[in-house]
């Protein structure tokens, strides 16, 4: 059996092997029970799929199943998801979410791995999925918009060159709320918003520190501004 760190450094959907295969009967199952459950609703997903280029997926994180919905908003592309180290311990997680595209990385410290291997995806066109915001927020005082973001999204799109999309969703954290022990259903929502560049001229005078905390701080505006579907 192969070791995860060859699957972690494929792209996902080269060749016609076991990850292929997995990749599009997991999604497919996915997006035929989550769309009609959750009424799902999805805005600017078809500009972002035809980008021609590997690029960051930056979103808002409140849920567990946040990946999930956009996985589907994004098919027919496969979206590479950044997870917490710990989730791999679980052995009969772990192979599966390889084979979905996922890889680890370690919180808290600088994971020079995980970042080689977010810029070696973004290069040969893939894309990467990252909440800068770490961790889900949970519970009924956190506020959008007001959570501390990771600057590390900022050095893999220096690194490999790569636009950003903003992305936001709505509603996700109303699946499993604290203290419930049942799932429910409301619609969610999903906004794409316009690529972004650091490239920009607006970032041209700055030093390389201001410029990743300029960057990583309009990502997190442009996501938060970003008007809830109709």
């Amino acid at each position: 059996m192969r070791p995860l760190d060859y699957f972690y450094d494929k792209p996902i959907n080269q060749g016609k092997g076991t990850p292929r295969i997995f990749d599009h009967l997991f999604a497919g199952i996915i997006k035929l029970v989550f769309t009609p459950a959750f009424r799902c609703k999805v805005r600017g997903a078809t500009e972002i799929r035809a980008l021609d280029e590997g690029f960051i997926l930056a979103g808002n994180h409140r849920s567990y199943l946040d990946p999930l919905f956009v996985m589907i908003a994004m098919r027919p592309r496969t979206v590479r998801f950044i997870g917490k180290e710990e989730f791999f311990k679980i052995k009969g997680i772990r192979r599966l979410a390889s084979w979905a595209g996922v890889y680890p990385v370690k919180r808290g410290k600088g994971d020079v791995k995980a970042v080689k291997r977010s810029v070696a995806m973004l290069k040969r066109g893939e894309i990467v999925g990252i909440f800068p915001e770490g961790t889900r927020g949970r519970g009924k005082d956190v506020v959008d918009g007001q959570r501390e973001a990771h600057e590390g999204i900022a050095v893999i799109a220096s690194l490999a060159k790569a636009r950003v999309v903003p992305l936001r969703l709505w509603n996700t954290e109303k699946i499993s709320p604290e203290g419930s022990k049942r799932w429910h259903f409301p619609r969610i929502k999903l906004a794409f918003g316009e690529p972004m560049s650091l490239n920009d001229p607006a970032y041209a005078e700055l030093d390389k520190n201001e410029k990743m905390q300029r960057f990583t701080q309009d990502i997190m505006t442009a996501i938060y501004s970003l008007p809830e579907p109709e």
